[in-house]
């Protein structure tokens, strides 16, 4: 066993599983990915069965722990990396959900103690989520991108998977998936753009994106009450802080206006474009009750 797992409860092979994993940071910056494993791990009964050790693989004075009151009596919150085993009410395989902070150091290390989780279950197929800005206005579906290690995942999820180019600085979700392809195992990622002038956390229409794609490529039925309740207030809330700013509306209405026309064409553009007039206010100014929103619904129980 990896000396830095710590195994909650027993991991034994699974039915026909697939790894969905996500990644607080470089992948994940307004931490919806997450939040959509945290989503199905609620709605699907997910069961902890390990976690990984933080201590090796953080800087603690860039990563710091979180100090909160839990029934009076204060406790730190250090980042946490854990499997959950989850098998959908009604669906014929298992799923391992992972919800983790990119560490700082020893990635070969980390993704060591991953696979043996994943070895452990019979894992051979992983699908990543993350999540990136994007030129989207907040009134439309957003929309999902699809990378895979072959194009029978582009029939799985009804979506084509484009040619990358990309060279540069990468995260620790490409290194997973690069070290799995190279072992033979099948992985994709799923990423959705978010408007890139609300990266203010868990926006719920992001994270309702996410769990659509999930639940139309594994033919899972994932309760959406709660998460339309939410996207009810957030969308209410977001409505509120641009209707005060007139470039606001106009600078919407001008993404609305290219979104319909890409998605006409069957492209999405991917960078968002110069706003329209540098009145335009910041997201800090318009949405400054926004934060204040979202953290009043993280605070809820």
């Amino acid at each position: 066993m990896h000396e830095h797992l710590r195994i909650l409860d027993e991991i034994r092979p699974l039915r026909d599983p697939v790894l969905l994993a996500a990644f607080s940071g470089w992948t994940d910056q307004p931490g919806v990915a997450v939040s959509a494993i945290d989503y199905l791990r609620d709605h699907w009964g997910g069961r902890p069965v390990a976690e990984i050790d933080p201590e090796p693989y953080y800087d603690f004075t860039v990563q710091r722990p979180r100090s909160r009151f839990a029934d009076g009596v204060r406790m730190h919150d250090w980042p946490r990396n854990r499997f959950w085993v989850a098998r959908p009410r009604g669906g014929d395989q298992d799923f391992l959900l992972f919800a983790g902070v990119e560490p700082h150091l020893r990635w070969k290390s980390f993704l060591d103690a991953m696979r043996e989780v994943m070895q452990a279950g019979g894992v051979q197929t992983s699908i990543t989520l993350g999540a990136q800005p994007g030129s989207v206005p907040h009134t439309r579906p957003l929309p999902i991108n699809l990378s895979a290690s072959d194009n029978d995942f582009s029939t799985q999820f009804g979506l084509r998977v484009p040619t990358s180019r990309y060279e540069g600085p990468t995260g620790l979700m490409s290194v997973l998936n690069l070290d799995l392809r190279a072992r033979g195992w099948r992985n994709a990622s799923l990423w959705v753009l978010v408007p890139h002038y609300l990266n203010v956390g868990q926006n719920p229409n992001a994270v309702r994106s996410l769990i659509h794609a999930i639940d139309r490529g594994y033919h899972t039925t994932t309760p959406q009450e709660e998460l339309e309740e939410r996207i009810g207030e957030f969308d209410a809330k977001v409505h509120g802080a641009l209707d005060r700013s007139a470039e606001a509306v106009d600078y919407v209405r001008t993404l609305e206006e290219q979104y319909d026309s890409s998605r006409a064409s069957e492209q999405v553009p991917e960078a968002p474009p110069a706003p329209p007039t540098s009145d335009l206010p910041s997201s800090e100014d318009i949405l400054g009750d926004l934060e204040r929103f979202l953290k009043q619904q993280r605070d809820q129980p």
